[in-house]
């Protein structure tokens, strides 16, 4: 009997430790499982976040597009209310941090670090304070089609995962230059969940390439003059001083995402640039929202980057949490000096680095630079034994092509893409309800000149520009983008053509450049000879092209094509820039 008692009881006391073991090996994810060294497959990911979203109503699993090749775009809402529809800004105070991973789906990173966190928060109630104070949007795979063409030999660079994705989508995009210009169905997906939710924190989540050293994981954000003043003061004063402190304490300390300044010698110097907007961090600043592009080391094994990753999420969202009302404050200020502050203002389109620099301590490793007998240059190799370095670091930017915002930017209504795209990035789009008559600034190109081989699918131009003041009749229906709104800044990056991403340089204008009317020679012969008669002027200007320009005084096609650009015949509108700049505010008939 006594061992019949003993027996049962230690039956169920098995029981209750299987049962209270099961839930733990039960919600591994599919990188625990693979001893760290792999990473799920897209399917294999939807089933894990379904999992999350079925057995929490803090959680909803859903999508937010559809890709190229038919798949949908995963997103997971994380609300400890259960509520997983948008607050208004003016009434939200939990602040909506948006993370995504594989934007570049070979690296991986991000993907299993971020599903391994909300695991945590959701079933095993870790860090669950945190969720009384935020709102976390999660995107395991933005580059769902580059993900699925999943190989091993995908990174050459990178240490593991065993498998992983493709850099860009099915179209060959790469999204994380795409922002801006938002070609790819994807980035238009991405950008309507933007405007639909605003967030107010984002992280993207990178592998980087580049020299060796002793960092885990470096980042960037942006927090110099590209960034509305509240919003860089809360980064420089209560955020980054914090995130290096913790990650230091979790035994991942962290720099700024370096570029050294001679490839052979990192002892040169590091820059750090200011991002155009094309790029993730680069377009949170002129969305006046701080996007930390967080960029894990190649050669590093994969579970110290996907666990110095987990720590830099969980570490934000502690921050962001820690005191929200500050936090939207800044925010909500940025918007509003954005709205009220920015007509009339010079804006700087671009930055470039100074020459002045700091020295800084870098946790760097030792290297050699040897001639190559296989390139014939020089390679660099580098070493197993840590160094730290004292070494200048370059930081400080330089505005240059500034322009003065205007009250508003007219665009004809037949330029229905760069139409839709600036509604997409969620400026406010008005249209004129008759016909006007308008005196507008606007600009002539000369030097026109494309890019020889295609980049993200254009062929990016390079001109010069000249301003121009001039009457235009703009018809009814166009599109009148006043610049006293929060996007301001996203608007003249996109229809200032000097802009790094502007419209005119991705060449989304490219058709204004062309000439569609020509002249026979057989009429400009005649023409010609009539034109020099009638004005002498022209005549001695022709002469004296002729003999101080060799090469148009042996085409006969150019002598004659003088006459014609001289002739009422000629387009004047040829290289003029179709858009207008209101410099001043007036009433206008819209709707």
């Amino acid at each position: 009997m006594r061992r019949s008692v003993i027996f049962w009881g230690l039956l169920f006391t098995f029981l209750i430790l299987q049962q209270t073991a099961l839930p733990e090996e039960e919600w591994l994810t599919y990188y625990e499982k693979s001893n760290y060294l792999e990473t799920p497959r897209y399917n294999q990911t939807v089933e894990f976040c379904q999992r999350l979203a079925d057995e929490s109503d803090r959680v909803m699993f859903t999508d937010f597009g559809i890709s190229p090749q038919g798949r949908k775009l995963p997103l997971l809402i994380i609300d400890k209310d259960g509520r997983f529809q948008p607050v208004p800004l003016a009434e939200r105070s939990k602040p909506v941090v948006l993370i995504e991973a594989c934007i570049h789906p070979g690296e991986s990173d991000g993907k299993d670090a971020g599903l391994t966190l909300l695991r945590d928060m959701i079933i095993h109630k870790k860090h669950d304070e945190l969720l009384d104070n935020v709102i976390v949007l999660f995107i395991p795979i933005f580059g769902v089609d580059g993900h699925e063409r999943f190989g091993p030999y995908n990174r050459i660079n990178q240490n593991g995962p065993e498998g992983m994705g493709w850099r860009v989508t099915a179209q060959n995009l790469n999204l994380n230059r795409d922002f801006l210009k938002a070609d790819a169905p994807e980035m238009r997906a991405w950008l309507r969940l933007f405007n639909r939710w605003l967030p107010d924190f984002l992280i993207d989540c990178h592998t980087t390439n580049g020299a060796d050293y002793q960092y885990a994981i470096t980042y960037a954000v942006a927090d110099r003059e590209n960034m509305v003043k509240p919003v860089r003061n809360w980064l420089k004063k209560a955020y980054l001083p914090e995130l290096h402190w913790k990650m230091e304490k979790s035994g991942y300390p962290t720099i700024r995402y370096i570029i050294p300044k001679d490839h052979f010698d990192i002892t040169k110097g590091l820059m750090s640039w200011v991002a155009p907007p094309r790029f993730s961090h680069g377009y949170g600043a002129v969305q006046n929202r701080p996007f930390l592009l967080v960029e894990t080391h190649m050669l590093k094994d994969y579970k110290t980057r996907v666990e110095s990753t987990y720590y830099i999420l969980l570490h934000t969202l502690e921050i962001v949490s820690k005191n929200p009302s500050v936090f939207l404050k800044a925010l909500r200020d940025g918007d509003r000096e954005t709205a009220e502050e920015m007509v009339g203002v010079d804006y700087a389109l671009r930055y470039k680095i100074g020459e002045d620099s700091e020295m800084v301590d870098f946790k760097g490793v030792e290297f050699e630079v040897v001639d190559s007998d296989v390139s014939g240059g020089r390679w660099i190799k580098w070493g197993d034994n840590p160094r730290l370095y004292k070494i200048p670091f370059y930081y400080q930017a330089e505005p240059y092509a500034e322009i003065e915002i205007p009250y508003a930017y007219v665009l004809p209504p037949q330029w229905l893409e760069q139409i839709e795209i600036i509604m997409l990035h969620g400026a406010d789009v008005k249209r004129l309800t008759e016909e006007l008559i308008l005196e507008v600034e606007s600009y002539r190109f000369s030097d026109v000149e494309w890019r020889e081989h295609p980049y993200e699918g254009r062929h990016p131009v390079k001109f010069e520009v000249e301003k121009i003041i001039e009457r235009r009749t703009f018809p009814q229906g166009s599109a009148v983008v006043k610049c006293n709104q929060r996007t301001s800044r996203v608007i003249a990056q996109l229809l200032e053509p000097q802009g790094y991403d502007s419209f005119v340089s991705w060449g989304f204008f490219d058709t204004i450049f062309e000439q569609k009317e020509y002249a026979e020679d057989y009429v400009m012969e005649e023409m010609a000879r009539q034109m020099m008669q009638d004005n002498p002027a022209l005549k001695e200007e022709f002469e004296q092209k002729l003999e101080s320009d060799s090469s148009f005084a042996a085409s006969p096609h150019d002598r004659l094509d003088f006459f014609y650009r001289h002739s009422p015949y000629w387009d004047d509108r040829i290289n003029i820039y179709p858009v207008g700049k209101l410099m001043s505010e007036m009433d206008l008939p819209l709707r």
